[in-house]
Parts: structure tokens; C-alpha cells; sequence
């Protein structure tokens, strides 16, 4: 599943908040597993689905991609409470970004917020959270 789309809105979009990296992952695993910087963000394709249209069978999809923005905060106390500032301040300028956004014009709806959540903190002054957001298009069989 294509993300670049989503990487290439946050680096325009989150650039005031001078992040040490804006990047696509392969998954979770490639990005927890990687030499992951901070404060940082990572896009990771979740899942992806279709079902066929109604009314006009399984030529034309309706296709949703849930895509997730993994940040990595640097906490800088082993409680949190230093980096939840950071947190809060990225999340709200990625929901910013993303949330309405329509990244394909002829085919797509606006991008709309599922749900964020802990992934990490074990104390060793990084927090990892990851918030979802749904992607809605069309696609359409040219047969």
C-alpha cells in the first residue's frame, strides 16, 4: 500500500516543528526494530480494504487504507512528563494536516482521525505513540 503521499503532507505541513525525521515504514515492526531518532515521525500502512459497489458490482471498489503516523518522543524524564508536551504539539499539528484532507482529488473522500495509543514507554526517555487515520477512494476496473 502506498504512503508517500501521506509522507510527503507531513514533511510540507509539520516542517516549523524541525523533526529529525518524517518517513515512511515498512510496518511497526520495520520502525521499533530500526535506529528510530527523535522526535520523529514514521507512516506505516495499517490495513486495507474493499468491498465491491452495489450498483455496479465488483468492477468499481470502494476502497479504505488505514494508515498510521508513528511519533517517537524524546521524554527526557523517565515518567513522561517532559515529552507529553512534544506529543500533544505533533499529534495536533499532524490532525491538522491530515484531518480533510482529500489526497486524491477525483476518486478519494477526506481523511478522517480513528484513534491514537501508547505503543512504548519503558522508561528509557522515548514514548512511541501512534495515531490512525482512515483513507477512502474508489478504484475503478477498466476491463
Amino acid at each position: 500500500m502506498e504512503v508517500q503521499h501521506f509522507v510527503t503532507r507531513l514533511q510540507e505541513r509539520l516542517q516549523s516543528l524541525q523533526l529529525r525525521e518524517i518517513d515512511a515504514a515498512a510496518g511497526l515492526d520495520a520502525a521499533m526494530r530500526g535506529n528510530l531518532a527523535a522526535p520523529a515521525a514514521y507512516v506505516i500502512p495499517l490495513s486495507e480494504r474493499a468491498t465491491e459497489l452495489p450498483h455496479t458490482g465488483p468492477l468499481d471498489q470502494l476502497e479504505r487504507r488505514v494508515i498510521g503516523v508513528l511519533y517517537v518522543i524524546d521524554t527526557r524524564a523517565a515518567t513522561g512528563g517532559a515529552g507529553l508536551v512534544d506529543l500533544a504539539t505533533v499529534r495536533a499539528a499532524t490532525k491538522q494536516a491530515l484531518i480533510g484532507w482529500t489526497p486524491d482529488e477525483t476518486t478519494g473522500e477526506p481523511v478522517v482521525f480513528l484513534g491514537g495509543e501508547l505503543v512504548q514507554m519503558e522508561g528509557d526517555g522515548r514514548l512511541v505513540w501512534s495515531d490512525e487515520f482512515l483513507e477512502t477512494g474508489y478504484y475503478r476496473s477498466n476491463p
